[in-house]
């Protein structure tokens, strides 16, 4: 049987990681399910990265331990080509990735996407809780489009509700692709 990989993209402050976060408790048991942690180069971790110095990532991607690698918003991310090989009963990996990525990561992979996407209104609120960043680069963040390929498989969850719902859609869209052993 061969894995989906499942990649969740989508703005900055759309809800990705929270989303991901919301699911990963409920899904924990299930061996046919496997989140694959990216490396980045962040002060604060979230359980779905690992962080790693500049030094380091860029060994790590100068030996050809990632499979992909991006830079987004002062930061480099990487997907360890170790995070996309099967693990025993696993049927779905999930991959939380740039939009930028997508049309790469899916040349070599079948993909689908989960594209999370919020109002700007929900997504301004987010950006400005976290309080990165200055109210103009809120705004270049929120002026910024990266069209997906039309050729990838997508569903989209609206997160403008209760993080519960969002979690719920992800979950329901995250099962379709596993089958009973």
């Amino acid at each position: 049987m061969s894995n989906t990989l499942i990649l969740v993209a989508g703005p900055s402050g759309a809800g990705k990681d929270s989303i991901i976060d919301a699911c990963r408790p409920l899904l924990a048991s299930d061996a046919r399910i496997y989140f694959a942690r990216r490396v980045v180069t962040r002060d604060a971790q979230s359980p779905g990265e690992l962080l790693v110095s500049v030094p380091t990532f860029e060994r790590l991607k100068a030996e050809g331990s990632l499979a992909f690698d991006w830079t987004a918003h002062g930061l480099m991310y990487g997907l360890p080509r170790e995070e996309l090989l099967p693990h025993g009963m696993v049927q779905v990996i999930i991959a939380n990735v740039s939009r930028t990525v997508i049309p790469a990561i899916c040349a070599q992979y079948p993909g689908y996407v989960v594209f999370i996407n919020a109002s700007d209104s929900h997504i301004r609120a987010r950006l400005q809780l976290r309080d990165r960043e200055k109210s103009n680069d809120i705004e270049k963040r929120l002026s910024r489009k990266v069209l997906l390929p039309e050729e990838v498989p997508m569903t989209t969850i609206q997160n403008d509700g209760t993080l519960a719902e969002a979690a719920a859609q992800f979950r329901t869209t995250i099962l379709r692709f596993t089958t009973k052993a």
